[in-house]
């Protein structure tokens, strides 16, 4: 690949006649790249690395005190030819060695360059905490010696036998999840309840802390074996998205020469995540409410939700993208994947000539590409979600945290790049031929996104969720206590004057009707005796014979009601009827329910401010879709639309604990009780469609509202998200 590299630099004169080395603390260690030999420098000094090429390592090699940049240069030029560094490249080189502590000049004493430099250091660090709310670390303490006293032990878990031991731990604990999953999601509406939040701040320390000291002790066990110390000297805090966790730099890791002992250390943390979060799945299912129950929960919710969504994910700059950036053999994949981004506008778009392009092969470039893209999306994504999460979980005396989010997110992803790039495009020196062009279309860029998005109208569609029910129905419930005899096959037709559609008997109330009949014969006899001695006592025992035939008749409704039949004709619906005989049904428990399957209507649930809007549009037709099945397509029409708040969902389908669209209290295990109010919507299908809505199925219903630009719809979902929060 032919690359433009200018031999000469302007700068060079101010590097020509410096007599540097490298410091005498710097190690250096080999590895391979894609085929390609590279160097690591480390100052175990204050853990810093450098990678760089065999052609600059060979002209660093060289570099002892006495010779000058310029000698050693021109003996690479002389050993190397055409593949020794340019005198820009060796600029870039001195200049990276100097700002990471590497690079010793006898201009100075080596422990005064040094104190300036990290005093340097330490004030960009300052510096960068006010520009990035979001990621600030602190360091605190030297964990170093607490690693060496316990590796002996706790390094035994990064073996074969710790990792059979981890596997049947996770896969015990992804077992309890499975069969609890439904629990676990209610539970999970509560996560961030005012009663929950120090259990949950003191769980995530707990977390992290484990998080951490898994990445320290597999550093440890693995920079024994590499020759390496693995050394772990900061250990202190770091405020991810204002929320402080513990942090420990094990980026010694990078000088393990293999390269699956790099992996598992930045993979560690998640592992031993994954290992205390089944654990804790183990003991939720096996505890009652309490705060262990709690804890237990809030556990298995942090792991899951970092290991997804921050560590496990490799779009985001955390240890997935370095354990993906080192199994590839790309180092420093998301800053490079920008740079070849910005390198394809630059060359082809405003036609700079010395453009530097980053990829080295074919195989980096499709690896800049799709990794540039995609992380960029992914950043905006997560940014959005939690913003939402915030919104919708945290209490009002702590929403002050959603603004402070978004305005740190907009200065550091926006305002703070969109400055750099509009100073690059007034500024800089590769643009002073092109300039005019560069300006010219990225303003033309602007106009066309405004065009696209303020402007253009595109289709607008707003989509309710339900489901289909019969129109005439009549739920069977048992009316008594009983055990169940006979019954009629579900999927027949059954009508009024049908025998009986579940048949049960009770051994107890037929004794206990045996028993009334005796007293009452008894009591009959007795009036009769009397009648012939004293009056008055043939009246009491008159008024107890009363009593007694109302005893009798109400045993002989409850054991009528053992048998069960329906007040309208229709279609008997009962699936596990075959299995119930001999079974033992209380009073009020659903059995079944007759209906006219070939009439049906949808029942669909809307929030307060998408119910208005279908208000507006509800002459209009829907289009309705079978959930799963998006090749059937039916019409329909909005029948009614009831005035009133409702609380209690039509269906556990609709909920979000089998995957609907409704949050539900997490005190409700029926999953039926929505967390906010709701307005019902009917909804009738057309009568004349070929296609068949089969009972208990749920659907989607669109419905198109006016065309309107992208920028109004995003404009009216912000407005929503915050009259939903505000109640307004």
């Amino acid at each position: 690949m032919a690359v433009n590299r200018p031999t000469f630099h302007e700068a060079w004169y101010r590097v020509a006649q410096l007599c540097p080395r490298l410091l005498t603390s710097v190690q250096v260690y080999r590895q391979h790249f894609r085929g390609q030999m590279w160097y690591v420098l480390e100052n175990a000094a204050n853990n810093n690395f450098s990678r760089i090429s065999s052609a600059a390592y060979q002209f660093i090699a060289q570099l002892d005190g006495r010779r000058t940049v310029s000698q050693v240069w021109e003996k690479c030029n002389d050993q190397l030819g055409d593949s020794a560094p340019t005198q820009g490249e060796i600029i870039q080189l001195l200049g990276q060695l100097y700002s990471s502590n590497l690079l010793y000049a006898e201009l100075a004493p080596d422990t005064e360059s040094l104190f300036n430099r990290y005093s340097h250091r330490i004030k960009r660090r300052i510096q960068g905490a006010f520009t990035n709310l979001l990621f600030v670390r602190i360091p605190l303490i030297d964990p170093n010696r607490f690693l060496d006293r316990w590796i002996p032990i706790v390094g035994r878990l990064f073996s074969r036998i710790g990792f059979t031991l981890w596997l049947i731990v996770v896969a015990a604990g992804l077992a309890v999840i499975v069969s609890n999953f439904r629990e676990l999601i209610h539970q999970s509406s509560d996560v961030l309840a005012p009663n929950n939040l120090i259990l949950l701040y003191l769980s995530m320390i707990l977390v992290k802390i484990v998080h951490e000291f898994g990445h320290a002790f597999a550093c440890k066990r693995f920079g024994k074996l590499n020759g390496s110390g693995g050394q772990v000297h900061v250990m202190g805090i770091m405020f991810l998205v204002f929320v402080p966790m513990p942090y420990l730099d094990a980026s010694s890791a990078w000088a393990f020469r293999q390269k699956w002992h790099r992996a598992i250390v930045g993979l560690a943390g998640i592992i031993v995540e994954l290992f205390i979060a089944a654990i804790a799945a183990i003991i939720w299912a096996n505890t009652s409410t309490g705060p262990l129950h709690t804890i237990a929960f809030n556990i298995i919710f942090i792991a899951s939700v970092s290991t997804l969504v921050f560590n496990g994910n490799p779009l985001l700059k955390f240890d997935a993208y370095y354990v993906l950036s080192d199994i590839v053999e790309i180092p420093n994949l998301g800053q490079r994947s920008r740079s070849y981004i910005y390198y394809l506008v630059r060359k082809h778009c405003w036609k700079v000539r010395n453009a530097f392009d980053p990829a080295h092969s074919v195989g980096e470039k499709i690896w800049f590409v799709s990794y540039g893209i995609a992380s960029m999306f992914y950043r905006v994504f997560v940014c959005v979600r939690i913003l939402l999460f915030l919104n919708e979980r945290l209490p009002e005396e702590l929403f002050i945290l959603v603004p402070c989010f978004a305005m740190s997110a907009i200065i550091m992803w926006l305002l703070v790049p969109l400055g750099r790039f509009i100073r690059y495009l007034a500024t800089s020196v590769e643009l002073s031929r092109s300039r005019l062009l560069a300006v010219g279309s990225t303003l033309g860029v602007l106009a066309l996104l405004v065009i696209c998005l303020g402007i253009v109208h595109v289709p607008d569609y707003c989509r309710v969720e339900g489901i289909v029910e019969p129109v005439d129905m009549a739920i069977i419930y048992t009316k008594s206590d009983g055990f169940v005899t006979d019954f009629a096959l579900s999927g027949s037709s059954v009508t009024p004057e049908d025998e009986f559609l579940v048949k049960a008997v009770n051994p107890e109330l037929e004794a206990e009707k045996k028993a009334f009949m005796a007293k009452l014969r008894e009591l009959e006899v007795r009036k009769r005796i009397e009648e012939t001695r004293e009056v008055t006592a043939a009246q009491i025992l008159t008024e107890k014979i009363e009593a007694m035939k109302e005893k009798i008749a109400r045993v002989d409704h409850e054991l009528s009601s053992l048998s069960l039949q329906s007040d309208i004709s229709g279609t008997w619906v009962s699936p596990d009827i075959e299995k119930s005989v001999g079974r033992f049904l209380p009073r009020g428990e659903q059995v079944g329910f007759v209906a006219d399957l070939n009439k049906v209507l949808i029942r669909a649930v809307a929030g307060q401010t998408l119910a208005a809007i279908l208000v507006e549009h509800a002459q209009k037709q829907l289009e309705i879709r079978v959930k799963g099945r998006p090749d059937i397509m039916i019409a329909g029409q909005i029948e009614k639309i009831f005035p009133a708040g409702k609380e209690v969902l039509p269906s556990q389908a609709l909920g979000y604990a089998v995957g609907g669209s409704i949050a539900t209290h997490a005190q409700d295990m029926r999953g039926i009780r929505s967390a906010e109010k709701f307005f019902e919507v009917r909804i009738g299908p057309d009568p004349d469609s070929d296609v068949r809505l089969l009972t208990g199925q749920r659907v989607v219903a669109r419905i198109r509202l006016p065309s309107k630009p992208i920028a109004a719809r995003w404009w009216r979902s912000v407005r929503q998200l915050f009259q939903r929060r505000f109640h307004i």
